[in-house]
């Protein structure tokens, strides 16, 4: 399946997308309301010369989703040049995949940013580069007061999430200034060098 113009439009708002979110739902909706957008962030979306599309590919169970994806919407939600169109990735896997090499398949989340054709502007996928760093930082520090083993799993993934939480809008400036670098170097090349790529890379 391609991702056409008539699918991103099947996509759902933030509002009809989070009541319905079965898995971190507590923490996702912590970290929308925590964030604020950026003001050169929000500035640049607001005076663009024509609106975009932003198709989201959400996996509720994945650490990086908890903390890009509502993120990224709460930009989309307070500029009005910037409309939201959310999937759950795992009703879309292979639509997803399109979007990402082959040895990067089934990374989470993906955003997807078109133009006002629906043209492929940007994508963006996982989270920020410049949050690799902090996110090691955190790992560290949760290894030290919790050993990793079956019986601690659980209680290792409650203290990331929380931190996730507590880092919101720290964690959100940086995803947010690497996201709009993305889509500003997406808009800057001609139509057939697109799309920009942002986000994490990994070694093929």
């Amino acid at each position: 399946m391609l991702l056409t113009k008539d699918k991103a439009l099947q996509g759902y708002s933030t509002k009809q997308y989070f009541p319905n979110i079965k898995v971190n739902k507590n923490p996702v909706e912590d970290i929308y309301k925590a964030v604020t957008v950026p003001v050169e962030v929000l500035s640049y979306f607001d005076n663009l010369e024509s609106p975009l599309a932003l198709v989201v590919f959400h996996a509720e169970w994945c650490g990086d989703a908890i903390t890009t994806t509502p993120t990224i919407l709460k930009l989309a939600d307070t500029s009005s040049n910037l409309t939201p169109y959310i999937f759950n990735r795992d009703e879309e896997v292979d639509l997803t995949n399109q979007f990402l090499p082959e040895h990067r398949a089934n990374t989470v989340p993906v955003f997807v940013v078109l133009d006002a054709e629906f043209n492929e502007v940007a994508r963006f996928i996982e989270t920020a580069k410049g949050l690799i760093p902090m996110l090691d930082a955190m790992n560290e520090s949760i290894h030290q007061q919790t050993s990793e083993d079956s019986e601690n799993r659980a209680l290792i993934r409650g203290k990331r999430t929380s931190y996730r939480v507590m880092k919101a809008n720290e964690w959100g400036s940086i995803i947010l200034k690497e996201f709009q670098e993305t889509v500003a170097t997406g808009l800057n090349l001609a139509p057939d060098k697109r799309p920009a790529e942002g986000g994490t890379e990994w070694p093929v």
